[in-house]
C-alpha cells in the first residue's frame, strides 16, 4: 500500500521540519524514497535520496548514510550510471564495515549485486549475493534474503547454470516468500519466469506464470517490474514466432524505460522489439530500433571509466548480439535507403535578406571585441536568417582537441547537454573541414535512429566548420524541427559564407581577452604582491637585509638568497623581480628539490616533439617562459651535478637546448637562487659545484632567522591577525602574557611556522581574545593552567589577569566585561568560581 505509506512518510517529514528535527527529516526522505524505489520511480527516489544525503552528511548518523548511499546506489546501477553507482557502493561499504559485518549484507551487498550484474561479472555478482545470504541467515536478517538470492540466481543464469538458477530461486521463494517485501517476492517471481523461459518452457506456460505478475504490477502502477514482465512477454512471442504479438508489450517497455531515465531496460526494449521487426520483415523499422539499441549501449560503455568493467560489459552476450545485428542490418537496409540530394539545385542564389544579414554580421564583426556577446550576436543573427529553432557554436579546446559547446541560442540546458551527446560524431564529422546538410534526418539511415534526435523530433540539421589561420577551431550548429522550414543549399551557402570571418572575429575577440586578462594579472601582481611591505620588520636585521635588497634593483646580477627553511627567501626574491628593471615581465619560481632529475630538466628547458615517449608535441620550458623576467630556482642544493652543468651553461652563455634539439636559443633572463643548506659545506663534500656557485652568487642575500629578530615578532603577529579576519570582521586579540610567550620563542620554523601559529589560534579559540591556554602544548609554558591562580607556581595566570583588567576597566560589570572578553556571563561567572576571584571585584570602594 505504497500511496499510504508515502502519506505517513510525508506527515512524519512535516513534523520533522516543524522541529527542525535534520536527522528525522533526512530518515522521512529515505523512506519516501524506498516507497518510489519500490514501484521502481527511479527519477523520483533518486530526488529523495539526494535530499536526504544532503542533510546526513555531516550529522554523525553513519548508518543512515550508509542505507542512504547504498539505495541510491542500487537505483544508479539499475539504470545505467556505473561510475556513480560504484562511487556510493564504496563510501556504503566503508560505513558499514566500521559498524556490524551483518549490516553489510542488508545494505551495500545488494547493490553491489546489481552493480556487478549491469557490467556483465556474474561471477562475482553470485560470489557477493552467495556471501550476503550467508550472513543475513546467520544474523536473522530476513528483508534482504531474498534479494540477494535473486542476484545470485541471475549471477548463476549468466554463467550458463540455469538449472542451478531455478533450483536456488524456487526454494528461495518458498522459504523466505512470507518474510520479505512485495517488490523483492514480485522481481524473484519475475526472474523465476525469465529463468523457465531461459530453459526452454513452452510460451504458454511462460505467459501464464506473467499473467497474475502483469496485473499485479499494473494495479499497484509498479514501473519498474511492469517493464521487465513486458519484455520477458515479449521475447518468449518472439521465440514462438509471434511477432505481432511482441511489438505492443515491447514498444509499452520502452515507453515506461523512456519516462524513468531507465537506460538498461530502454537499450533490452528495443533491441527486442527490432527483432519483432525482423521477424516481421520490416527492416527499416528494424535497423532503426537496433540504431538506438547499439546507441544507447555505447553511450553506457563511455560513461564507465574502469577499463575492466567497459570490456566485461560490451563481452555481455546479449551486448555483442545487439552490435553484431545493428551492423548486418545496416549492411542490407543501407543499400535501399539512400536518397539522393543531387536533384536539389545547388545553384540557387543567396536571397537579397539574407546578403542584408551578410552586412549585418559583417558590422558585428567589426565592432564587438567581448567574445560571449559577440558569439550570441553571430548565432542570434543566423538562427534568424536561416529560420532555425535552434543553434550552438563549438570551439576547439587547445588542449584536448575536441569541440566544446561555448554559446547556444533557443534551446535551455538540458537541451544543451542532449545535443552535445548525440551530436559528437556530427561535430567531430564536421570538425574536421567538411559541412554537413541534412535536409531531411528522418530519411537518413546515418542519423535517423538517435535517441536524442527522436526525442526532439528533429527534422534538419546544418552543421558548418569555422576555419582561422588555416585550421578549424570552431562548428555552428544549426537545427529545426518543423517540416515545413528545411533547410537547403541556400542556407547551406549563407551560413558558409559567414563563417569563415566570425572564426577569425572571434579567434581576436579571444586573443584580446587574452590579453586584457594577462594585462590585469600582471597589474595586481606589481602593485599587490611582493613588495617590501611584504617583509615585514624594523630590526636591526632586516633594515641591514632591505639595504641590501635595494642595492640590486637597477642591476641585472644574478642573485643567492640564503636563509634558514621558512625565513621568506621567495619573498626577497620576488621583492628584487617587483622593484626592479624586469618588473613588467613574469616571475616565474620552480622548487628544484620537488621534482626528479628528469621531470626537473623537461620542465626547466622544454622539449621538443619526439624528444622521449610520450612527447607528442613541443613544450617550452620555463626558463623561456621567464623571457625578459626572473627565473626563482629555490632548494638549488637539491639538485645533481649533470644538472648543474647544463645550468651553469644557461647562466654563462645565455642560450639553451630543448631536450631533442640541436640549435640553441638566445634566453634573457635574470637568475635569483636560495637555499637553507650549508652551500659551502656542500661544495668541500663535492656535492655541489663551484663553477656553478661563483656564476650565482655575484650578490649573497642573507635572511635571518626569526631568532635573530625578536623585536619584528609583534609586527609579524599583527600582520598574520589581520590576514586571518574574514567577512568583515575585526580581528582577534591577543590576552595579556600571549605576546610575550610568542616573543620569547626561537621558532625553529621561523616565520612559516608563527604564521602557522598564529593561523591555529585564530581558528581554535572560542572567543575574540586569545588568552593562555588557548596556546598550542609546544608553545604555552610548561606547568601553565595549573594551581590556584591558574599556573603551576602560583603566580598569576594570564587568564586570570585578562579577567582581572576586565573587571577593573568596566567597573565589575560583569556583562560589559564578558562582552570584552568575548565570552558569555555564564562562563565569566564559572572561571570566577574556578580562579577565586571575589563576586564584588573591580568595584569601586
Amino acid at each position: 500500500r505504497y500511496s499510504q505509506a508515502r502519506d505517513s512518510h510525508r506527515a512524519s517529514l512535516d513534523i520533522a521540519r516543524g522541529f527542525n528535527l535534520k536527522t528525522d527529516i533526512a530518515e522521512a526522505h529515505i523512506n519516501i524514497g524506498e516507497t518510489h524505489r519500490s514501484q521502481g520511480r527511479w527519477r523520483t527516489s533518486l530526488y529523495y535520496y539526494r535530499l536526504a544525503l544532503a542533510a546526513l552528511r555531516g550529522s554523525g548518523a553513519e548508518m543512515d548514510l550508509a542505507i542512504a548511499e547504498a539505495n541510491t546506489a542500487q537505483v544508479l546501477a539499475k539504470t545505467g550510471f556505473v561510475c556513480q553507482a560504484l562511487d556510493r557502493l564504496k563510501h556504503s561499504l566503508k560505513a558499514t564495515q566500521q559498524r556490524r559485518i551483518a549490516q553489510v549484507a542488508g545494505t551495500s551487498l545488494p547493490g553491489w549485486g546489481h552493480f556487478l550484474l549491469v557490467i556483465g561479472r556474474y561471477d562475482l555478482a553470485q560470489r557477493v549475493c552467495n556471501y550476503g545470504a550467508r550472513i543475513a541467515a546467520k544474523s536473522q536478517l530476513w528483508q534482504p534474503i531474498l534479494e540477494l538470492h535473486t542476484l545470485e540466481a541471475c549471477g548463476l543464469f549468466g554463467m550458463g547454470q540455469k538449472d542451478q538458477a531455478r533450483m536456488l530461486l524456487s526454494r528461495a521463494i518458498d522459504t523466505y516468500a512470507t518474510r520479505s517485501p512485495f517488490e523483492t517476492l514480485l522481481s524473484a517471481k519475475i526472474t523465476l519466469a525469465s529463468v523457465e523461459h531461459g530453459l526452454g518452457t513452452a510460451v504458454e506456460r511462460v505467459e501464464e506464470m506473467l499473467r497474475p505478475l502483469l496485473e499485479t504490477a499494473r494495479k499497484k502502477r509498479m514501473r519498474w517490474h511492469l517493464a521487465q514482465a513486458l519484455m520477458l512477454r515479449g521475447e518468449a512471442l518472439i521465440a514462438a514466432n509471434r511477432a505481432e504479438e511482441a511489438e505492443a508489450p515491447l514498444a509499452e517497455a520502452a515507453d515506461i524505460a523512456t519516462g524513468n531515465a531507465d537506460r538498461t531496460v530502454f537499450w533490452n526494449a528495443t533491441y527486442l522489439l527490432g527483432r519483432a521487426f525482423e521477424q516481421m520483415l520490416r527492416f527499416e523499422r528494424a535497423l532503426a530500433c537496433y540504431r538506438v539499441s547499439a546507441l544507447t549501449i555505447h553511450e553506457l560503455a563511455m560513461n564507465i571509466e574502469q577499463e575492466r568493467y567497459k570490456s566485461s560489459f560490451l563481452a555481455i552476450p546479449r551486448v555483442r548480439e545487439v552490435n553484431e545485428r545493428y551492423a548486418r542490418m545496416k549492411g542490407e537496409v543501407g543499400k535501399r535507403a539512400r536518397y539522393d540530394l543531387a536533384a536539389m539545385s545547388r545553384n540557387e542564389k543567396i536571397s537579397r535578406r539574407m546578403l542584408g544579414a551578410l552586412s549585418a554580421i559583417g558590422r558585428k564583426l567589426t565592432s564587438i571585441l567581448d567574445l560571449d556577446e559577440l558569439m550570441e550576436s553571430v548565432l542570434d543573427l543566423a538562427i534568424e536568417k536561416v529560420q532555425a529553432e535552434r543553434g550552438i557554436i563549438f570551439r576547439r579546446n587547445e588542449s584536448t582537441g575536441d569541440m566544446v559547446p561555448e554559446c547556444a541560442r533557443g534551446m535551455d540546458k538540458e537541451s544543451l547537454d542532449e545535443v552535445s551527446s548525440f551530436s559528437n560524431s556530427v561535430i567531430r564529422q564536421v570538425a574536421e573541414g567538411r559541412a554537413l546538410l541534412t535536409v531531411d534526418v528522418g530519411q537518413d539511415p546515418s542519423l535517423s535512429a538517435y535517441k536524442s534526435l527522436v526525442l526532439h523530433e528533429i527534422k534538419s540539421i546544418l552543421c558548418v566548420p569555422m576555419r582561422a589561420r588555416g585550421r578549424v577551431i570552431g562548428v555552428i550548429y544549426l537545427d529545426t524541427r518543423r517540416a515545413a522550414q528545411l533547410f537547403t543549399e541556400r542556407e547551406r551557402a549563407f551560413v558558409e559564407s559567414f563563417a569563415s570571418q566570425a572564426a577569425i572575429a572571434i579567434e581576436n575577440a579571444r586573443l584580446f581577452g587574452d590579453v586584457k586578462a594577462e594585462n590585469v594579472r600582471l597589474q595586481r601582481e606589481v602593485e599587490g604582491r611582493s613588495r617590501f611591505e611584504n617583509l615585514i620588520g624594523v630590526s636591526p636585521a632586516m633594515k641591514k637585509l632591505t639595504e641590501t635588497i635595494a642595492g640590486v634593483f637597477e642591476s641585472d646580477c644574478n642573485v643567492l638568497v640564503l636563509g634558514e627553511s621558512g625565513t621568506g627567501k621567495e619573498l626577497v626574491a620576488r621583492a628584487i623581480h617587483y622593484n626592479g628593471r624586469r618588473q613588467k615581465k613574469k616571475f616565474v619560481a620552480i622548487d628544484c628539490g620537488a621534482l626528479p632529475e628528469t621531470l626537473l630538466e623537461a620542465e626547466l628547458f622544454g622539449y621538443a616533439r619526439g624528444a622521449f615517449t610520450g612527447a607528442d608535441r613541443d613544450r617550452i620550458g620555463l626558463i623561456e617562459e621567464a623571457r625578459g623576467g626572473t627565473l626563482f630556482l629555490d632548494e638549488i642544493t637539491n639538485t645533481s651535478f649533470a644538472f648543474q652543468a647544463r645550468l651553469l651553461r644557461v647562466i654563462q652563455e645565455h642560450e639553451l637546448r630543448r631536450l631533442g634539439e640541436n640549435a640553441p636559443r638566445q634566453i634573457d633572463v635574470r637568475v635569483v637562487a636560495a637555499t637553507n643548506s650549508d652551500i659551502n659545506r656542500l661544495m668541500t663534500e663535492n656535492r655541489f659545484r663551484r663553477d656553478l656557485y661563483f656564476r650565482l652568487n655575484v650578490v649573497t642575500v642573507q635572511v635571518p632567522p626569526l631568532r635573530d629578530r625578536r623585536e619584528d615578532i609583534p609586527l609579524l603577529v599583527d600582520h598574520f591577525l589581520k590576514a586571518q579576519a574574514r567577512d568583515g570582521r575585526p580581528s582577534k586579540r591577543l590576552g595579556p602574557g600571549v605576546l610575550e610567550i610568542l616573543s620569547g620563542r626561537d621558532w625553529p620554523g621561523n616565520v612559516r611556522e608563527l604564521a602557522n601559529c598564529v593561523e591555529r589560534l585564530t581558528v581554535l579559540s572560542p572567543g575574540a581574545v586569545i588568552a593562555m591556554e588557548d596556546l598550542p602544548e609546544g608553545v604555552r609554558p610548561v606547568g601553565a593552567g595549573e594551581g590556584p591562580n591558574g599556573n603551576g607556581n602560583g603566580h598569576k595566570s594570564g587568564e586570570r589577569l585578562m579577567i582581572e583588567d576586565a573587571l577593573r576597566r568596566y567597573a565589575g560589570d560583569k556583562a560589559k566585561a564578558a562582552r570584552f572578553i568575548g565570552w558569555n556571563r555564564q562562563k565569566l561567572y564559572r572561571r570566577l568560581r574556578l580562579l577565586g576571584i571575589p563576586a564584588d571585584y573591580g568595584r569601586p570602594v
